[in-house]
């Protein structure tokens, strides 16, 4: 059977929980955190998109800030743009979800990545943080091409990384459209449908699905097996 050369994770959302925002909204929004959290959860991604079609770019932190001041906004709560930065730093203390440190684990001595949206500095950090960062062989993020994912730039920093066809890489993600993209640029995709997220999208499918990170070590053998045929 012929391993993959590589398989990477995107961080926000797939590796690293989001809802960990929520003790400080609510410290410093009390009754309206909720509604800032779903703003700015609503808002962050479609940003980076925005930017990406206009051909312009942001550091991440900068979208953040941009997306939770103007959620504080539709909430009806004050927010000025010291707090918005600083709540936007944030991003690089999530936790991991309770799946990611045994999925991660299991893989054994596969050859991992990071390919988040984020910036490189951030990314390092947050890993540290949550006490993943020693099963990485690579941790790369939009910053060093100046775009947003699913811009197709963002995937070809694995193929440079890895020095593998991408055909011969996955990207592990739970975010449709970013399953989507890598392999529009010619990458595996695998899906975690985390919480009964939606598994399919228009005529799109990923390569495999999984539920969480538990589930990917097997799933990444049954498809390693089947595409030798």
């Amino acid at each position: 059977m012929s391993a993959l050369a590589g398989v990477a994770f995107d961080a926000f959302g797939t590796l690293f929980d989001l809802s960990g925002l929520k003790p400080r909204l609510e410290e410093r929004f009390a009754a309206r955190a909720d509604a800032v959290f779903g703003g700015f959860t609503s808002r962050l991604v479609p940003y980076t998109w925005h930017l990406t079609a206009s051909a312009r770019y942001r550091p991440i932190t900068e979208v953040a800030a941009s997306a939770f001041a103007a959620a504080a906004r539709e909430a009806g709560a004050e927010l000025d743009e010291p707090g918005a930065r600083k709540l936007a730093g944030s991003l690089t203390e999530l936790p991991a979800y309770p799946d990611v440190a045994g999925g991660l684990e299991a893989l054994g001595d596969r050859r991992l990545a990071v390919l988040s949206n984020g910036t490189a500095a951030g990314i390092e950090t947050l890993v540290r943080g949550a006490g993943v960062d020693g099963h990485f062989d690579h941790l790369l993020a939009a910053d060093a091409v100046e775009r947003f994912k699913p811009a197709p730039e963002v995937y070809g920093l694995l193929t440079d990384a890895f020095g593998a066809e991408p055909a011969e890489l996955m990207l592990v993600s739970a975010h449709e459209w970013d399953v989507a993209g890598a392999q529009a640029a010619g990458l595996r995709g695998a899906l975690v449908a985390r919480e009964g997220a939606p598994t399919s999208f228009l005529d799109h499918e990923a390569d495999l699905v999984v539920g969480d990170l538990g589930e990917l070590p097997d799933a990444l053998e049954r498809f390693e097996a089947e595409r030798d045929g």
